[in-house]
């Protein structure tokens, strides 16, 4: 068998580790299910004194549902700071108190980014967490760089190999595939009449 090693293995060991963090239930790690109404469906415990997950992500823009199920005794609500970061102002996003055993849901689109925090309002110390509130990023697409046209190939120069004075015309030389540029020289004399 053939170690991995370098960058493969970094990412293998961190995909191991989401996987590890789904299977335990872990307080940060919560796949959301698509709703009958497009929106996305945030599945939340409520026991006595805590919820699960505490910490959410959510995008600005898109329709959530948060289903709380309260797996305690105590009646428990969840109510989320507004903008103002401040509790019990106009702002906020509350449930109505939901009996233990009981269901209870809250739609929810936020329209604001930042990190706010909700917690229980019979049980405010106890019961915390943060709803991180995100925009999507704009990515521009990369602006593809013009292809160079090739280069035209230059068009080869016969080569010529000159005839020495003296020597016969018809044995004058040329690289195969060139033309003499220059007639072939005649050395015989001419004749008289």
């Amino acid at each position: 068998m053939r170690a991995v090693s370098g960058p493969v293995a970094l990412l293998l060991a961190m995909a191991l580790a989401l996987l590890a963090a789904a299977a335990c239930g872990g307080d940060s790690f919560n796949l959301p299910t698509p709703g009958p109404g497009g929106e996305t469906i945030i599945r939340i415990d409520m026991g006595d004194n805590f919820f699960s997950p505490n910490n959410i992500t959510i995008r600005t823009g898109q329709k959530y549902i948060l289903e709380l199920h309260n797996r305690g005794k105590a009646a428990h609500n969840l109510r989320i700071a507004g903008p103002d970061q401040t509790y019990d102002t106009d702002d906020d996003i509350a449930t109505e108190l939901i009996d233990g055993g009981k269901t209870g849901t809250l739609a929810l689109e936020m329209t604001t980014d930042g990190t706010f925090p909700f917690r229980c309002d019979p049980h405010a110390v106890e019961m915390e967490g943060k709803l991180n509130v995100w925009t999507k990023p704009v990515i521009p697409s990369p602006t593809p760089s013009p292809t160079p046209s090739p280069e035209p190939s230059p068009t080869p120069t016969p080569e010529v190999t000159p005839t020495p004075e003296g020597s016969p015309a018809a044995e004058a030389t040329t690289t195969p595939g060139a033309t003499a540029t220059e007639p072939p020289v005649s050395t015989v004399p001419p004749s008289t009449p």
